[in-house]
């Protein structure tokens, strides 16, 4: 029996140089495969924007966000040849050549980059592809005292950051173009809410520290103190508040409102008409529409329709009819606000007592004549500002005034006795209320473009907190236009050795002293509002309120630079006291003013008007 041999195969070996080459092949392939994966996760990662004046030309151009180093808000920009051009703020997104960075021959990484139309370079450490590098800061701490909203630039509310206090950041809405972020969510206690970033310090000691300036305005405050329960001066904010600047996005202010006022009943196509053909050949330029007054509203509202209240009040038209009457005069190319009572509100505390002044038995309290919703209740702000905005987004209106923005008179007798229910949830003082109240209104109306305006008693212009929690600072330093009512008839006369002086007889020595006291209270103010005044114009009995008088109360303000422009008031509307305003609506008296001023005298003399009362 023969036998076959099998024979064996045995796998080659490579050799030594073999095996190394293919070693060193394998790692360039991975590092290849891993390059070209992170340059499609960069380009993946980000989202290309819409430039607004072209792209850059280049054929595959990557994006990145700026970030900047902990505690800077912006980072250099530098032209093509590497000097500085300017600052981008960090969260800008940009459109680099590619990933590859230039070497300039002092050794520094620099991207090639567009941005804002501009071709020049930005520094490799001042780039990433991964939208969580750019924002550096875990936790700040609360400078401004606010109430938190539940969403940015939301209506809810969600609890109250004190001064201070620690909050940790969850998150943020964007970046401005300075490198700010607009408004932080952060962690309070168990509540999420957003807050806005100018409010907010780094540092628990900068937290901490109060508004002054060279005059010691703060320390002003301090000695002011509580002198009338309305709370205590030193205890509000004075830093500087954004005002609203909408005229690029077409809402432009005048720089002097000259105002008809219309009631809520005269809101009318029909009525409308009457009113325009008054203003015309005239100077004015603004009508201020009453929405609600105690009692009365403009028109059927859907929301307080919602709340079951509409037949609550007495309706001026429909909505509508309102529509159109508002139109009409927006399409004349007047300047429109509307303006709404907030804390004197009868049917809606009567609706909400939990919302309200109440006694101890939880009932609504009449005080003045009237029911209140309490100013310390987020509930009533939330209501009263979703009318604000159902106005805004309904008529259009171009700025939104707050009347009644107080608590009632005398309402610190009711606290002394014990018998009065506020709901202070917060343990907040009347004009912490207040102010915090604006605060809030200004931060959400403002990013719907509007303007906010307070009215506030004539007496503010004195320097301590009234009773019912207005002060002239803490209130001008948060709106943009602030509207005292110095109706001279509602100054008390006094003896003298003259005899009885009764300042509604002295209509321009009584405009003229406010107004100076006005000057020094705006002097106070880190970011002062514009002052507004409503000025009387309705008789006394045996003085009548005529063209003169009008002009008289006018004049006085522009005397002392109050230049923001007069509302002459008569609870019916301007249509019914045309004749007392007369010729005094004729005159530009900003123009005039400025002529005044260039001549080296005050507008009254430059008019020729007569002031000796």
């Amino acid at each position: 029996m023969s036998q076959t041999t099998k024979k064996v195969i045995r796998p080659r070996r490579l050799k030594v140089w073999q095996r190394l080459f293919l070693a060193v092949a394998l790692v360039v392939i991975l590092i290849l495969c891993s390059t070209l994966f992170t340059d499609f996760g960069r380009m993946a990662s980000t989202e290309k924007p819409v430039p607004d004046d072209g792209t850059s030309g280049w054929t595959d151009p990557v994006y990145a966000y700026v970030v900047a180093e902990e505690g800077s808000l912006t980072v250099p920009f530098f032209n093509e040849a590497l000097a500085e051009e300017g600052r981008c703020g960090r969260g800008a997104y940009v459109e680099l050549e590619s990933w590859e960075p230039f070497v300039a021959e002092d050794g520094r990484e620099y991207y090639h980059a567009f941005l804002d139309g501009q071709y020049g370079y930005l520094r490799v450490v001042d780039v990433s592809d991964d939208k969580s590098d750019v924002l550096q800061e875990t936790q700040v701490y609360v400078r401004t005292p606010v109430t938190l909203t539940a969403e940015p630039d939301g209506i809810a509310t969600c609890g109250l950051a004190r001064k201070g206090e620690l909050l940790r950041i969850v998150g943020y809405d964007y970046f401005r173009d300075d490198g700010m972020v607009n408004m932080y969510e952060v962690k309070l206690g168990t509540e999420i809410g957003w807050i806005h970033s100018e409010y907010v310090s780094p540092t628990y000691a900068e937290s901490l520290e109060n508004w002054t300036n060279e005059y010691g305005s703060y320390e002003n405050h301090v000695m002011r103190g509580d002198s009338y329960g309305g709370g205590d001066a030193a205890d509000l904010d004075y830093w500087p508040h954004r005002k609203g600047d909408f005229a690029d996005d077409g809402n432009a202010m005048p720089d002097s409102c000259y105002a008809l006022h219309i009631s809520p009943i005269n809101a009318t196509t029909e009525m409308i008409e009457r009113y325009l053909e008054l203003a015309e050949g005239t100077a004015i330029n603004t009508f201020v529409f009453t929405i609600f007054d105690e009692g009365q509203l403009a028109y059927a509202s859907p929301l307080i329709e919602s709340h079951g209240l509409l037949e609550q009040y007495n309706v001026g038209t429909t909505l509508e009819e309102y529509q159109k009457a508002v139109r009409m005069v927006q399409d004349a190319g007047y300047y429109t606000v509307a303006r709404i009572t907030v804390f004197k509100d009868s049917a809606l505390a009567q609706k909400y007592p939990e919302w309200s002044i109440t006694d101890l038995n939880g009932s609504p309290m009449k005080i003045n004549d009237a029911y209140w919703p309490s100013a310390f209740c987020r509930d009533v702000w939330e209501y009263k500002l979703e009318l604000a905005l159902e106005v805004v987004d309904t008529f259009g209106f171009q700025e939104v005034q707050f009347d009644y923005v107080r608590f009632p008179d005398y309402i610190i007798n009711y606290e002394n006795e014990g018998t009065v229910d506020l709901k202070n949830l917060y343990g907040e003082s009347k004009a912490q209320a207040v102010q915090r109240f604006l605060i809030y209104v200004s931060d959400v109306l403002h990013s719907h473009g509007v303007y906010v305006s307070a009215d506030v008693f004539g007496e503010t212009s004195n320097n301590y907190v009234a009773p019912y929690g207005q002060y002239w600072d803490a209130i001008s330093t948060v709106v943009d236009v602030i509207s005292g009512m110095p109706y001279p008839d509602h100054y008390s006369s006094y003896w003298t050795r003259g005899g009885n002086y009764r300042p509604y007889e002295h209509p321009y020595e009584t405009l003229d002293n406010w107004a100076a006291h006005v000057a020094l209270r705006q002097s106070e103010c880190s970011s002062p509002a514009i002052v507004r005044t409503w000025i009387q114009a309705w008789d006394d009995p045996g003085y009548a309120y005529d063209e003169l008088a009008v002009m008289r109360e006018i004049t006085a303000l522009y005397d002392n630079d109050i230049t923001g422009g007069y509302m002459p008031w008569y609870s019916l509307g301007s249509l019914y006291n045309k004749e007392n305003l007369g010729g005094a609506i004729n005159y530009d008296y900003y123009a005039l003013y400025l002529e005044a001023e260039a001549a080296g005298v005050k507008l009254s003399e430059y008019m020729g008007v007569d002031t000796s009362e």
